[in-house]
């Protein structure tokens, strides 16, 4: 959807989050954070290593990167599509990509489904700038969503049958969990920033690792919970392990879908 989002507002969040980036290490200092070309070392390319990071976790500190599902008129799209029982997860998912001449192969980049335990989520992903196909993007195969099979792979250029775009600061790219994609390589000299906001509805049990921060206590609620924008999850959403970070260890089977029919 282009332009959904106020992008002089997006913009700033680009910024604040390349600006945090660029203090801890992650591009050359002195000039324009958007522009800023990557520094060795290089500071994460897997999300568990993200986590261990300064810059990273600054940016998940940010209200402005918090605020856009709840103060946006992203939330009343997702309402639309998923109906009142629709909650955005607390975990919102920055996303830093390395152009290939620093790191040569992203995780991202890999053809995949995010269709695991919860069967029903939604993402939300949003470009924090322009994101022009020179760096890459997100890439889905329309109509992908009608199986479960996927053949796992680089996805080095567009291929037949894929979609992407020029991505502008506002625009945002909603897919169901059984849509097949993946980014395609950035081949700029700058960081590809976008991020994630992943929604699914209340009746269905959550992945603890998206609600619940290392304190137990629900993820952004000790910096937020006092705002007038801040919104928690529902009440009586069920929690439960679904492996961390390897999405292979799936302890709960998924209910069937109620927005595809898909074939195995």
């Amino acid at each position: 959807m282009r332009g959904l989002l106020d992008p002089d507002m997006v913009r700033g969040v680009g910024m604040a989050g390349l600006s945090a980036l660029q203090q801890a290490g992650w591009t050359q200092p002195g000039g324009d954070p958007v522009t800023a070309r990557p520094q060795l070392p290089v500071r994460a390319i897997k999300m568990r290593d993200a986590f261990g990071d300064a810059g990273y976790r600054h940016i998940l500190a940010l209200p402005g990167f918090n605020m856009i599902p709840f103060t946006s008129p992203l939330a009343d799209l997702m309402g639309q599509i998923m109906g009142p029982a629709g909650f955005c997860y607390p975990l919102k998912l920055p996303r830093i990509v390395y152009p290939t001449t620093v790191v040569p192969h992203q995780p991202g980049s890999v053809v995949h489904k995010d269709y695991q335990s919860v069967q029903d989520m939604f993402t939300c992903w949003t470009p924090l700038g322009d994101v022009p196909r020179s760096l890459g993007g997100l890439a889905l195969q329309p109509g992908s969503q009608a199986t479960s099979r996927v053949r796992y792979r680089p996805l080095t250029k567009l291929e037949p049958g894929w979609l992407t775009t020029d991505y502008q600061p506002g625009d945002v790219l909603v897919f169901h969990c059984l849509t097949t994609h993946a980014a395609l390589p950035n081949l700029g000299d700058r960081m590809r920033f976008s991020v994630e906001y992943r929604w699914q509805l209340a009746d269905q049990p959550a992945p603890r690792r998206m609600v619940m921060g290392p304190h137990g206590a629900e993820m952004g609620s000790r910096l937020f919970a006092r705002t007038p924008w801040w919104r928690p999850i529902p009440q009586g959403v069920a929690l439960f392990d679904d492996g961390g970070l390897d999405q292979r260890k799936t302890v709960l089977p998924a209910p069937p879908s109620r927005f595809v029919s898909f074939s195995n």
